[in-house]
């Protein structure tokens, strides 16, 4: 039975994580219910309570709520055996904008598409996969350091190349949402599913993701954002925060709730001042960064909006924190299998890593040695995890963070895993709050990464 006493001020969140069972309690009922659990070494520190003043009605109490039941069989562990049957297709390293904390420094670099001829292969793998396993459908993502849709005639042909496949394709694109009035009319029918990245009012629009010219992009996302809404799409919103986190970053959701349709807006924070590259937060800036978010989060809920964040997850179990590695083949320009989105070029510091093979004369050809190599040392971050209440939701963290290089990636001294810690706590304290019964209680939902895929 997995129980965790979460200190918050002078009280604990008593956690099932695998029951979907939290509520507040002081120290003495942290220590019964870990006694009760058999929890050597992880009581609450300070001095022993005596349980034998504790009235038979706070037992009674813990059976009712469901407390003291058996946990539930656990996520099972991902299947090593590498049969994506979803086709990533990093589409191109052009891009109109120039966002200013961009990880892949789109639009610098000598100008390379994926060809139509590695889509190709990349969906005929894909869809043989998902055939052979007898799924119900493939996927199909066009994601990448670039604007996908700049490579306009690839990803057309390709999605009617996947079309024509006598297995349905769920398609799906990460976009800017900069894009012509004939590109708006075939997008929008033709799509499953839709992410804009898009970062709020006009002021913060602006100033961090302006074109290459310097001019901002606010109206001609907008644009966008109200057409689809006019059309009655349902479409997620990623935003890119900033510091100051305070205040600014709840203005700009306020600002989605109130003038966009948009019902999943996804919230990460950079912490870098230079595109091109990956920071990790100082201790400071994971706390200001929590505060902002809890914020943003209470205007969203208050909205009917639905505010995450990737790596605090307490409603999603998952045994990885994205399927990325397991379930995507994903393809560069260059036609090299990788296992993260964001290694879009060799001059990623982690593409040697996470390089696990090429599409050469229309097949896919997978080095096992070194995909073998990136899921021991997924395996061996998660195990290091073991003990923290977040186990089962962040499972480990996603790899682009946690392995770049100079990142203290260590789980009890990781900035970024304070922020999940933080977060996932704070979000419990919400959902117990907003629980008529104080008691938080989550309806069975299992995972890998949420089903899709991680879009970073």
């Amino acid at each position: 039975m997995e129980i965790f006493a979460v200190p918050v001020e002078d009280k604990f969140i008593l956690y099932r994580p695998l029951k979907r069972l939290a509520f507040v309690g002081n120290r003495a009922m942290a220590r019964l219910v870990l006694e009760l659990a058999d929890q050597d070494g992880r009581e609450p520190s300070g001095e022993a309570e005596d349980l034998t003043d504790l009235p038979p009605s706070v037992l009674n109490y813990l059976e009712d709520i469901g407390f003291l039941e058996p946990d539930p069989p656990p996520p099972p562990p991902r299947d090593p055996e590498y049969h994506p049957t979803s086709a990533v297709i990093l589409a191109t390293n052009r891009c109109n904008l120039r966002c200013v904390y961009c990880y892949a420094d789109a639009g610098v670099e000598v100008a390379q598409d994926v060809s139509l001829e590695l889509a190709r292969a990349a969906i005929d793998r894909a869809y043989q996969n998902a055939v052979e396993l007898g799924r119900s459908h493939f996927g199909l993502t066009f994601h990448g350091g670039g604007e996908p849709t700049l490579a306009w005639e690839t990803l057309v042909e390709a999605v009617a190349y996947a079309r024509a496949k006598d297995l349905p394709c769920h398609v799906s694109v990460v976009s800017n949402g900069i894009w012509t009035d004939r590109q708006r009319a075939w997008i929008i029918p033709n799509l499953n599913e839709l992410t804009i990245s898009f970062d709020g009012t006009r002021e913060t629009q602006d100033r961090q993701r302006p074109f290459a010219s310097g001019r901002g992009t606010f109206e001609a996302a907008m644009k966008t954002i109200r057409t689809l809404d006019e059309q009655g799409f349902d479409y997620g919103i990623r935003m890119t925060a900033l510091a100051p986190w305070q205040g600014r970053l709840v203005r700009d959701v306020q600002f989605i709730c109130r003038e966009t349709g948009c019902k999943h807006i996804q919230v990460e924070p950079a912490f870098s001042a230079q595109r091109g590259e990956y920071r990790s937060p100082s201790l400071s800036e994971s706390e200001d960064f929590v505060a902002g978010f809890m914020e943003a989060f209470e205007v969203a809920e208050r909205a009917g909006r639905r505010l995450t964040y990737s790596g605090a997850r307490p409603w999603l179990l998952t045994s990885s924190f994205c399927s990325a590695p397991y379930g995507g083949l994903i393809v560069t320009p260059a036609g090299n299998l990788v296992t993260c989105y964001e290694v879009t070029s060799p001059q990623h510091p982690l593409a040697e890593f996470c390089t696990i093979g090429r599409i050469e004369d229309g097949k896919a050809i997978v080095d096992e040695r070194k995909r073998s190599a990136v899921l021991s040392r997924l395996a061996a971050r998660r195990e290091a995890c073991r003990g923290c209440f977040c186990y089962w939701h962040c499972a480990g963290d996603c790899h682009a963070k946690t392995f770049y290089p100079g990142v203290d990636a260590t789980p009890e001294t990781s900035p970024r895993c304070q922020t999940n810690r933080s977060i996932t706590a704070q979000m419990l304290l919400w959902y117990i709050a907003a629980a008529q019964d104080g008691v938080w209680r989550r309806a069975k939902r299992t995972g890998h990464g949420g089903e899709a895929l991680y879009r970073g």
